[in-house]
């Protein structure tokens, strides 16, 4: 009985790759297929009970015809006769398949641009930081929903780039975290780090006094802070140019008994780390 050929129905599963990110499904697609066959008793009893194959539907590869507001995919069954035969087995002969033909409806989605987050944990080896800003590839890209959903996302983060004691130069290729019921062309960002060796320099410099009132004389306690310098090691020269200075604003004097540090023209490549005391007190005396 076994070894006779008969006649019966297979439902084969689907499973669809590689869903166009720009638009969503109108309508569910079909799950199955049903594909009539001719076989033996073993190879029937055999397919129902160790093959858990699906036949695969790639919408890169699919057939497509716009619509209004949209676009159709679709896939002419008896074209893939032969990718059936690969999830039957060829010792099942394949009749017919139905439905002949699976059609699919997108619609448009909407679109929105949104600046790249970058999601980081990064430390460095002791006299080493980052030459330029972290430099991400692309550092934006077009996410697809609904609108209610789009208003809502100002952008997009990666997951966790986890570096630690680095002291050269770094490339990574990370991925995007997207919201639930986001799409976007894009599923990963390169992160390029460029590092380099810095020095620190302390120094001692004088606090100038700005926008005094006339009739009006000021002191500070002290007058002089100290300034914590950084910037590369092969710049050190711009140390000797450097035209850094420190000052207070005594028309944003108040209540308070102390007075903020500020500054300026501060040489570029020079990064300023820390003046202490960064707040001092001060005596107003008038003349």
């Amino acid at each position: 009985m076994l070894s006779k050929t008969h006649e019966t129905t297979f439902l084969v599963p689907i499973k669809y790759i590689n869903y166009p990110a720009d638009l969503m499904e109108v309508v569910k697609p079909v799950d199955f297929i049903e594909v009539r066959v001719k076989a033996a008793g073993t190879s029937i009893i055999s397919f129902h009970l160790f093959n858990y194959n699906s036949l695969i539907l790639d919408y890169k590869a699919a057939n497509s015809q716009p619509i209004t507001n949209g676009k159709n995919f679709f896939w002419i069954m008896n074209s893939k006769r032969q990718e059936v035969t690969d999830v039957l087995g060829t010792s099942i002969e394949i009749l017919n398949i139905n439905p002949e033909r699976i059609i699919i409806p997108f619609a448009n989605k909407i679109k929105k641009e949104v600046p790249v987050v970058l999601n980081s944990e990064i430390s460095f080896k002791q006299e080493f930081w980052l030459a330029n800003d972290i430099k991400l590839t692309p550092s934006s890209v077009i996410i697809y929903g609904e609108q209610d959903l789009l208003d809502t996302i100002s952008s997009v983060t990666t997951d966790l780039l986890k570096l630690n004691n680095l002291d050269k130069d770094q490339v990574h290729e990370i991925s995007l975290i997207l919201p639930n019921g986001l799409k976007c062309k894009t599923s990963s960002v390169s992160v390029e780090l460029i590092v380099e060796p810095f020095i620190e320099q302390i120094i001692t410099q004088e606090v100038e006094i700005r926008n005094l009132k006339k009739g009006y004389s000021m002191k500070l306690f002290p007058r002089d802070v100290s300034v914590t310098l950084r910037l590369p090691k092969d710049k050190y020269q711009l140390l000797k140019t450097n035209s850094l200075k420190l000052f207070i604003d005594a028309s944003e004097l108040g209540e308070q008994k102390t007075i903020a540090v500020k500054y300026d023209n501060l040489s570029e490549n020079i990064k300023l780390e820390r003046i202490y005391p960064n707040r001092l007190e001060f005596l107003l005396i008038k003349e």
